[in-house]
């Protein structure tokens, strides 16, 4: 997939917000580090992590985004607007057990879109979500799952996302 450049002219909002060009590109084993800070800020507002914790997390994070990015079994995606890097999202790619009628034997879980604070409410975190979906499209996966938080509900409803009815067994914290 290629870069793609859009407006935002219709979702700029509110005083001060103008419209800006956003680039949305592939990431590459390189961003890394980006996207373990902004998995980190997502934990961070989502469940109240202590930020300790987190940075020991961060190297981690940077590890395994860097090793599945360059596998393709991470792929990801980084918004970034003439002020820089403004959000990002990503999509696990894992092993499904083909259904009748689909000859795909992968699945996909989105994780860990984020947008900088101050660019939210502009429509990258859709513009973020519609290149991942292309991208599982493009790909054949039999299905696209995701926890979202309160904040992206009703983003990812719009898009399509519905209930699934899934249970899940924890064996650590959050």
């Amino acid at each position: 997939m290629g870069c793609d450049i859009q407006t935002l002219q219709r979702n700029a909002r509110g005083p001060g917000l103008t419209a800006r060009r956003l680039l949305i590109r592939r990431a590459t084993p390189r961003d890394a580090g980006l996207l373990a800070d902004h998995r980190a800020a997502v934990w961070q507002e989502t469940a109240d992590w202590d930020p300790s914790d987190l940075d020991v997390q961060r190297a981690i994070w940077t590890s395994f985004f860097a090793d599945c990015l360059a596998a393709t079994t991470y792929v990801a995606f980084v918004a970034e607007d003439g002020s820089g890097v403004v959000g990002s999202g990503g999509l696990l790619v894992h092993l499904a057990i083909p259904r009748p009628g689909l000859a795909s034997d992968r699945a996909g879980r989105v994780q860990s879109v984020y947008v900088m604070p101050a660019a939210r409410r502009r429509g990258i975190a859709r513009a973020i979500m519609e290149r991942i979906i292309g991208y599982a499209r493009e790909a054949a996966l039999i299905t696209l799952v995701l926890r979202p938080s309160p904040m992206g509900r009703s983003l990812y409803t719009g898009l399509g996302f519905a209930e699934s009815g899934e249970l899940q067994l924890r064996f650590t914290r959050a």
